[in-house]
């Protein structure tokens, strides 16, 4: 072993600490580099920090990245950060191979530096235009983080969240700084989009119609981070119509990230659909454990009488463990039984030979075929497995783990009712935390939107948080006072709603029963029979009103704005608004529309508000009226979030014209945009997504001074109401000549 040239004591104690593992890891070429990496980089003129720092990391790197490795790291250090204003890296920058090496390959070493140089490129900058006199106020933040961008993106997905980065904050070192931490949420934003995986949101419609398409359920989503999954102990749900769920997935076993979330909701629903609740408070958490296996079998077993195809995608999911690979003299067995008996219930052809595997296999395969089963059938099987296998390894600390996840299934807090709020100290299925705002009434997590940024062609990802709520109410009989004073007008649009209904019917062959008979199919009847041939019995014909199909979301504005007293009326906007709706509502219901209403305001882009005021299911009805009397108009008009929301329920509608009807009395505007086309140009963007998907927005403005920029948001697909005054009779007749 030679010595180390280096007048640094601290360095020299650290080269005896690691030069023995540095022999055992390197081969002599990178022993070499090791030996002169050291050397150099105490000598350069920033004390022993460096030198420390490289003894410490290098016997890693150099083992795992081969020979040269280490001599490019100490070039690199030298030529293209310590001779520049970013010298303070360095330290950070040999730190960071700690993370580097544990999250790359051995061939990526070169990527990696080319990453650290491009981002140092761009961030480091000059004052007078000279030369670089500023170190990039970022690059140790990044490298700060480094661990996890290496963790969760790949190089491509880190260059994409630079680059979002350099557009927006290479300006302003302060946000810069923050950006690069990731301590904002549009840093968080981009980070999320570019992850390794599948988000859920880019197939949040497909699953949406599966569960739709397979169970007519409708449940909502709110995704969260799989970080929080790790770190938590979290599982996925389904409570209060809510779908809780990662938010990425990726492929696993060779099943893909859309397969994954499949199976997943499949599992959910399943559970919506038969299980029931049983008390849990004198069950004991392994009792608990043995139970849920055989109630997820129960369900399971259910759903694929229906679809059969769900047998496969669920065990395709499922690990397949060896029967003997955990030691019960030594390890805790009871997850390796539990991860056997769940592929034993579902797969015939499982591997498994243990006596009471079979035997519970069987009861439960009776069970099943006998009919009628319950939950507490579950309990029961639960229960005696676990008394046949209960042992005294049980108990101990070291538990088997690997590979006994079935990672589609959930944390089955559907199954349990605890009678006693506090019953058992950890207890680990306790999740009901309920989100309440300060009227005590349930608000849904917030639905993330992207926004528009017409400077730079791109989204803004996850930029706007839309919440959603029912909106208040109060006396149902003002609107009622409304329509007797627009009486006049509601007797003219009866005779014009009276035209539009469905009049003519429509006939249907081939009918088994029918009101008359088909003359054609029974003569051709008669001639099967006396040829010998089968006859069509279907030789009736029955009559159908030959129905509209149209869903109508009507977007009300509700910004401060609509306080504003119209002219001599002595009414506000907001008031000849309620007058207009009233009146819309009426008409529709009246020819049996699908129809909606919703309201929206703003106050910044973390809190755009969603009120539900009628839905598609309600009918026109004293609870309604109730809460469209409670309007208020408070606060700004971020109106891309608002159409994007709405154009998700509205494209749920099975109908063949949706038509989109926003009631505005001003422009796109928002207190924390201070570019008045920001607004304008995102909205215009939010009507051509909702074009895409088939429906028809179309804008009713209020403004006078709409026409210097309405156009640019919705084309020829607006109407501007010079006279608000007018406006209880023209929304209406407005709505008629729209879907006639």
């Amino acid at each position: 072993m030679k010595e180390l040239n280096c007048a640094f004591n601290t360095v020299q104690r650290v080269f005896a600490a690691n030069i023995e593992q540095a022999m055992q890891k390197l081969s002599k070429q990178s022993l070499d580099e090791y030996y002169q990496g050291a050397e150099f980089l105490a000598k350069i003129g920033q004390g022993d920090v460096l030198a420390i720092a490289f003894l410490k990391t290098m016997p890693w790197v150099g083992e795992f990245y081969g020979d040269g490795s280490i001599k490019k790291i100490t070039d690199f250090s030298y030529q293209k950060i310590s001779r520049t204003p970013n010298k303070g890296a360095v330290e950070p920058f040999l730190n960071s191979f700690i993370d580097v090496v544990e999250h790359t390959n051995s061939g990526q070493l070169d990527e990696y530096l080319a990453l650290i140089e491009y981002h140092l490129n761009k961030t480091t900058f000059s004052v007078h235009g000279i030369h670089d006199t500023h170190a990039s106020p970022s690059l140790k933040a990044m490298l700060a983080n480094m661990s996890l961008l290496l963790e969760q993106l790949e190089f491509e997905g880190i260059y994409e969240w630079i680059n979002y980065g350099l557009r927006y904050f290479q300006d302003h070192p302060e946000r810069q700084q923050a950006y690069f931490s990731l301590s904002t949420a549009d840093s968080k934003a981009v980070f999320q989009r570019q992850r390794k995986g599948l988000l859920f949101g880019d197939i949040e419609r497909e699953i949406n119609l599966f569960q739709r398409a397979l169970w007519k359920t409708d449940f909502m989503y709110a995704p969260y981070s799989p970080d929080f999954e790790k770190l938590e102990h979290f599982h996925p749900y389904l409570e209060d119509n809510v779908i809780r769920l990662p938010d990425i997935y990726e492929p696993l076993n060779g099943v893909n990230a859309c397969k994954r979330y499949t199976a997943l909701v499949a599992h959910l629903i399943a559970h919506y659909q038969f299980t029931t609740k049983i008390v849990a408070d004198n069950v004991s958490p392994q009792q608990r454990f043995f139970t849920e296996i055989f109630e997820d079998a129960r369900i399971e077993y259910l759903a694929i009488q229906t679809y059969p195809g769900l047998r496969n995608l669920w065990l395709s999911l499922m690990p397949i463990v060896d029967e003997f690979d955990c030691d019960d003299e030594h390890q805790s067995c009871l997850r390796h039984r539990a991860i056997m008996l769940t592929r034993a219930l579902l797969d015939d052809n499982h591997p498994y030979k243990n006596q009471t595997i079979l035997d519970y296999v069987e009861k439960f395969k009776a069970l099943m075929s006998a009919g009628e089963t319950s939950t507490s059938d579950s309990l029961s099987l639960g229960l005696g497995y676990l008394i046949k296998t209960r042992s005294v390894s049980d108990a101990l600390a070291n538990i088997y783990f690997e590979n006994t996840e079935v990672t589609y299934r959930d944390d089955n807090r559907s199954i349990w009712l605890f009678i006693e709020e506090f019953d058992e100290e950890d207890n680990i299925f306790e999740h009901r935390k309920k989100s309440e705002d300060e009227e005590g009434i349930k608000v849904i997590p917030p639905r993330y939107y992207d926004e528009w940024d017409y400077a730079y062609e791109s989204y803004k990802p996850d930029w706007a948080a839309v919440y959603e709520r029912l909106h208040s109410h109060s006396d149902a009989s003002k609107i009622d006072k409304i329509l007797d004073k627009h009486s006049a007008l509601v007797k003219q649009l009866k005779k014009v709603l009276d035209l539009l209904k469905p009049q003519n019917k429509k006939r249907l062959r081939y009918q088994e029963e029918g009101v008359e008979l088909d003359l054609d199919i029974a003569l051709r009847s008669v001639i099967d029979i006396k040829n010998g041939s089968q006859p069509d019995t279907r030789i009736n014909v029955d009559f159908e009103h030959d129905s509209r199909s149209v869903s109508v979301l009507l977007l009300l504005d509700l910004s401060e704005s609509l306080n504003e007293v119209v002219g001599q009326s002595g009414q506000t906007i907001l008031e000849l608004s309620q007058e207009a709706v009233s009146l819309l509502a009426w008409a529709v219901e009246q020819l049996g529309d699908s129809f909606a209403i919703a309201g929206f305001n703003s106050d910044t882009r973390q809190k755009v508000m969603y009120y539900h005021i009628k839905g598609y299911s309600e009918h026109w009805d004293d609870a309604v009226k109730a809460r469209l009397a409670d309007l208020k108009a408070e606060f700004s008009t971020r109106m891309g979030a608002a159409i994007r929301h709405g154009a998700h329920y509205l494209d749920l509608q099975q109908s063949d014209k949706k038509l989109m009807l926003i009631l505005t009395d001003g422009e796109p505007a928002d207190i924390d945009v201070h570019d008045p086309k920001t607004l304008i140009q995102d909205t215009h963007k939010a009507v051509q997504e909702a074009q895409q998907k088939g429906m028809y927005p179309y804008c009713i403005s209020l403004d006078k001074k709409a026409d210097e920029y309405i156009a640019d948001i919705f084309g020829s697909h607006y109407s501007v109401i010079d006279r608000i005054e007018s406006l209880p009779q023209e929304l209406p007749k407005l709505f008629l000549s729209l879907t006639k």
